[in-house]
């Protein structure tokens, strides 16, 4: 490995909202282990060891995020975002507050947001010329709220930019094609916003501070950067696809699964079923593309013996379905966060309980950016000055 390559470290995690929490769905759980002090103060405890550059977490509710989240994790040098889903714009400010969305922090020493957006998968639906009154659009995909965040950041010390993505998509195990229409719908926008990004212009000021990153060195060892008295000026993409890309999240979705072929793919063509047997305009005439080559992170384990088992873990339910996607020709995986202990597991018969305070595992993702090619300059042609004779 080349030295002195930046490195970013990303979590993901759906925490289990509280209000979910309860007996009648969690009946094999301890009451103290479903109590949100518990859980709250066990995932802080998990967060700070990791010590993550970013957390994209799931279910994190509009309360939660301002009185647990946000205060506890300040002192850990993070700044944060929060969306709730769609539908607490509809309720009072009281009921809103227990809605559950996405929450995205980030080391504010290492990185500035430059930019945030909020993709209501729903309400975009809804209002594409070619989806607009369509009974499956209305039936299947209006009804259900789910919500994804697209942020955009730059590093202080070297002005690299990457965009991030967190996601949460339905659960319904029977609504794999409303999956499907949701994924094809957050990656048309990330393709949308990744070409906007190209244009973003340079950052004038980063306040003539920057805290210190860290890299590897030859051995392959964290080190930090020196301060440097002048930041890293804001690097520039020639292309979309070139600026370092993460989407992050829970994608209710196995491995086999369409949303998972068509992110690795690139691709959903028309003839899948979970297309062809709906109306969803132009998604199922032309079929779903995006054009970034996108890897998961945990792909290198499948087949070997640290496989990730589960991401999700209950009685009725065990696989994995959380993922942490990354652009491959301009990130490479450095290490991933392992799973639990299999000699533990077999004492455990599901999440959440007291040392796993959700129903999902964490995952994590240590990544190196890529150095960039340099732009080649091709000389003027040199005839001589001569004015002789051919």
């Amino acid at each position: 490995m080349s030295p002195n390559l930046e490195t970013v470290k990303v979590f993901s995690w759906n925490v289990l909202c509280e209000k979910y929490a309860t007996a009648s769905t969690y009946g094999y759980t301890p009451s103290g282990a479903l109590n949100w002090e518990y859980r709250r103060d066990c995932i802080m405890e998990e967060i700070e060891a990791r010590d993550a550059d970013f957390l994209c977490l799931q279910e994190v509710s509009t309360e939660a995020f301002r009185d647990d989240f946000m205060p506890l994790l300040a002192s850990k040098d993070y700044k944060g975002i929060h969306y709730p889903k769609s539908r607490a714009r509809t309720m009072s400010e009281k009921d809103a507050l227990t809605v559950d969305g996405c929450a995205l922090l980030y080391k504010g020493s290492k990185y500035i947001l430059l930019d945030k957006q909020l993709i209501e998968i729903a309400t975009i639906a809804i209002n594409r010329p070619d989806m607009k009154g369509k009974s499956d659009v209305f039936n299947r995909i209006m009804p259900k709220d789910n919500i994804g965040t697209i942020c955009l950041f730059e590093s202080r010390a070297t002005g690299a930019r990457m965009i991030l993505v967190n996601f949460h998509s339905t659960w319904d195990s029977v609504l794999a094609d409303v999956k499907l229409i949701q994924t094809g719908i957050l990656m048309e926008n990330v393709t949308k916003l990744a070409e906007k990004y190209t244009r973003w212009p340079a950052l004038k000021d980063k306040k003539h501070i920057v805290f210190p990153a860290t890299v590897l060195d030859e051995d392959g060892h964290e080190v930090p950067i020196p301060p440097a008295d002048v930041p890293g000026p804001s690097q520039e993409y020639r292309n979309s696809t070139d600026i370092p890309l993460l989407v992050c999240g829970d994608f209710n979705s196995t491995v086999n699964s369409s949303v998972y072929n068509f992110l690795a793919k690139g691709r959903a063509p028309p003839d899948l079923e979970e297309l062809s047997q709906h109306d969803y305009g132009n998604f199922s005439k032309d079929g779903i593309d995006h054009p970034f080559s996108l890897r998961d992170a945990y792909s290198h384990l499948q087949g070997t013996a640290d496989e990730l088992p589960f991401t999700n873990y209950t009685p009725g339910f065990s696989d994995v379905i959380d993922y942490i996607w990354y652009s491959t020709n301009s990130l490479e995986v450095v290490s991933v966060l392992g799973p639990p202990d299999p000699e533990h597991m077999k004492r455990v018969p599901a999440f959440p309980n007291y040392h796993f305070p959700a129903d999902h595992i964490q995952i994590m993702a240590e990544f190196t950016i890529k150095p960039r090619k340099e732009k080649k300059v091709h000389p003027e042609p040199d005839f001589g000055s001569g004015s002789g004779n051919r």
